[in-house]
C-alpha cells in the first residue's frame, strides 16, 4: 500500500489519538507484512491470522503509544512472533513448531519482477535464487528478511530474535558473504531486494 510520507504521518497522528478509521487503515497497511512474517516463521494460515487479530485487539483496547510508524511496525512484528510462540505452546495447530528453537525452518518465498526479467529467463533465475536462499541458515534468512525487507534497525531485530546486537550483525554479515560467494553477477544488496518478497 503506497502512501505519501506526509499523509502517512497525518494518519499516524490520528491513530495516536484513538481514531478508529486510522486504526483500521494501519491494520490494512501492515497485515501483509505481518502475515508474510508469520507464515515464514512456520505458522499455518489460521494460526497466523488469529495471532494478527489478537495483536491488533490488544492495541485497540490498551492503546499503547508509539514513537513513529517504524516503531509501530517493530512492535507489531515482535508482538506477532511472541503471540505465535504462545499459540504454538498451547494450541493444537498441527504443523507448527517452536519458533524459539534455533532449528526452526524460516522460509522465504521468492518472486521475480516481471518488468525486470524476461519470461524465458525467469525459470533459470528462479532456480538460481532458490540456490542462494538454500545456502542461508534459517536464522540468516530471518535476519536478512527483517533487516532488508522489513527495514528494521539492528537493535529492533536483536529484541525480536532475542539475540544480542553483535550476534545479529554477525548473522547479517555471514548471510551477505554467502550471497556474494554464490552470486557474482549483481551487487548483493540489490539482488536481495529483487529476490525477497512477502508470502
Amino acid at each position: 500500500m503506497n502512501m505519501a510520507s506526509e499523509e502517512l504521518s497525518n494518519t499516524f497522528a490520528k491513530f495516536q489519538k484513538g481514531d478508529e478509521e486510522a486504526f483500521s487503515f494501519f491494520y490494512r497497511f501492515f497485515i501483509n507484512d505481518m502475515y508474510a512474517y508469520g507464515r515464514s516463521l512456520g505458522g499455518e494460515d489460521d494460526c497466523v491470522m488469529d495471532a494478527i487479530q489478537d495483536v491488533f485487539l490488544k492495541i485497540f483496547f490498551n492503546k499503547p503509544r508509539f514513537k513513529s510508524v517504524a516503531h509501530f511496525k517493530f512492535f507489531l512484528l515482535k508482538s506477532l512472533k511472541n503471540k505465535l510462540y504462545d499459540f504454538f505452546k498451547h494450541k493444537p495447530y498441527s504443523n507448527t513448531i517452536n519458533i524459539h528453537d534455533n532449528a526452526y525452518n524460516f522460509s522465504i518465498k521468492t518472486t521475480i519482477l516481471d518488468e525486470i526479467i524476461e519470461d524465458e529467463d525467469r525459470a533459470i533465475v528462479q532456480r538460481r535464487v532458490e540456490k542462494l536462499l538454500n545456502s542461508l541458515s534459517p536464522l540468516q534468512k530471518e535476519v536478512v528478511y527483517l533487516r532488508y525487507i522489513q527495514e528494521l534497525e539492528y537493535a529492533q531485530i536483536s529484541e525480536i530474535m532475542e539475540k544480542n546486537e553483535t550476534s545479529i550483525r554477525k548473522l547479517v554479515s555471514q548471510a551477505i558473504n554467502k550471497i556474494r560467494k554464490e552470486n557474482t553477477t549483481a551487487p548483493s544488496l540489490i539482488f536481495i531486494a529483487l529476490i525477497f518478497s512477502q508470502l
